[in-house]
């Protein structure tokens, strides 16, 4: 042992070749997506880091036994070596993304017979369809007709919306009654904090996309947007976002560029609500941030005429929703096919009777494995319309994806529709039905 130590140590060549070694076989290894060629690839990965090391302890001791030679050679191969390790990364995560991901879980799993599986739905209004009516929503038109226009150079804007200010500091109550009624309004928890993002309706029927964010990168004009209301007056995004206060004075936005277009994040605090407005498009000149403020102002003028009947109308929508929702069968909840398999739609028509919001769990049938349990959670909550009268039912639509199993390996999972009050009691199960799904699949 001491004899290939002092091997190891001596030479100028040898520190570099098991370094390289040990990261080539960490980027074959990483690349071919097999659970348990996984663990050898953190292996070979932390055995490399510490062959690096070796390799910066055999440059140092060349340089204190006097052999400058060597001691340089070993130097510069820390750089080379540095340089492989940047490539063997790049190429790790570049076939993470475009390589195949199939993971094996549904290979050896059979779908059981002689028990009722429901398929997903084709959902009518996916945003994705290329004969999707599009423009039945004021937000969505006023945005769309803003883009229209060719824009400038000026990306002052002035966040007025006096009127949401009013209906969020003076009617706190009947404001949050109002938005977690309106179908409009995804409203959701994170981390503790309640936040509501502006969805768009597609085929006259409010649709939620990934994170609320809107895209449209082809066609004339490209853009992005989100309208996010923060209702505890805490910020969702990770992003450094510009903090301003709503009122009549000009804002410059802080411009970058995103997806090859200008980009601003706008915080408007704005009395009991903070207001996030995200905006990429094709001109300097915030279209969108200027057309969503101005329906804002518009939605709230029009709440605090007469808040309660406002309250009153989002119920109705949301009750004619549940109608729609419901499908044929009348069934609490439903499945809904997305984009791509794996990625799947829930369209709620139920009333759990009190506050609180709605999520999903889901279990493979045959051996109770719960699937994307945390993601899962967090991507199906949503807050539920209530009403004391039990016959009354509300409708909403949350999207999440599945990450067990492949695509074209379809299998039986159990969903269950959970219910967490805000009284704090203790949560309990609404529903539940099993379903044929496939995993997803980059």
């Amino acid at each position: 042992m001491k004899r290939l130590l002092t091997r190891y140590f001596n030479s100028w060549w040898l520190p570099a070749l098991v370094f390289l070694c040990l990261l080539g076989g960490f980027a074959a290894t990483a690349v071919v997506g097999w659970r348990p060629l996984g663990v050898l690839a953190n292996v070979l990965f932390w055995l490399a880091g510490l062959a690096f090391l070796g390799l910066i302890a055999a440059s140092i001791w060349n340089f204190i036994q006097k052999r400058r030679r060597f001691g340089v050679i070993n130097l510069l191969l820390i750089f080379g070596c540095g340089a492989a390790t940047v490539f063997a990364l790049g190429f790790v995560m570049f076939a993470s993304m475009f390589g195949p991901s199939e993971d094996g879980f549904a290979d050896n799993l059979t779908i059981p017979e002689g028990i009722e599986i429901a398929e997903p739905d084709q959902d009518a209004t996916d945003p994705w369809g290329t004969t999707t009516p599009k423009g039945s929503d004021e937000l969505q038109d006023a945005i769309r007709k803003a883009l229209t226009a060719p824009g400038d150079n000026t990306t002052e804007f002035t966040p007025a919306m006096p009127s949401l200010r009013r209906a969020s500091t003076d009617h706190p109550k009947t404001f949050s009654d109002y938005v977690e009624a309106s179908p409009d309004w995804h409203v959701f928890m994170e981390q503790g904090n309640r936040f509501a993002s502006r969805r768009w309706s597609y085929g006259g029927e409010p649709q939620d996309t990934l994170h609320g964010y809107i895209s449209e990168f082809s066609g004339v004009s490209k853009f992005q947007t989100r309208c996010l209301l923060c209702l505890d007056r805490k910020q969702w995004s990770r992003y450094s976002v510009q903090h301003v206060q709503e009122g009549t004075k000009p804002v410059k936005p802080n411009m970058s560029m995103g997806n090859q277009l200008h980009e601003s994040r706008i915080m408007i605090e704005c009395g009991g609500v903070w207001v996030e407005l995200f905006e990429q498009s094709d001109n300097p000149e915030r279209r969108v941030t200027k057309a969503t403020v101005a329906n804002l102002e518009k939605e709230f003028s029009e709440f605090l005429q007469t808040p309660d009947a406002s309250v009153s109308a989002a119920r109705t929508k949301s009750r004619e929703l549940a109608g729609r929702l419901a499908g044929d069968d009348a069934h609490p909840f439903r499945l809904l096919t997305g984009m791509q398999p794996g990625i799947y739609g829930v369209a709620y028509s139920l009333n759990p009777g009190e506050p609180g919001s709605v999520y999903l769990k889901a279990f493979e049938i045959t051996k109770g494995t719960p699937l994307s349990a945390e993601r899962l959670e967090a991507k199906s909550k949503t807050r539920m319309t209530w009403s004391t009268d039990s016959s009354e039912l509300f409708g909403a639509k949350a999207g999440f994806t599945i990450y067990e199993g492949d695509w074209g390996k379809p299998y039986a999972a159990r969903f269950e529709v959970w219910f967490t009050p805000d009284s704090g009691k203790q949560e309990r199960k609404l529903a539940e039905r099993i379903f044929k799904i496939e995993g997803w699949q980059r």
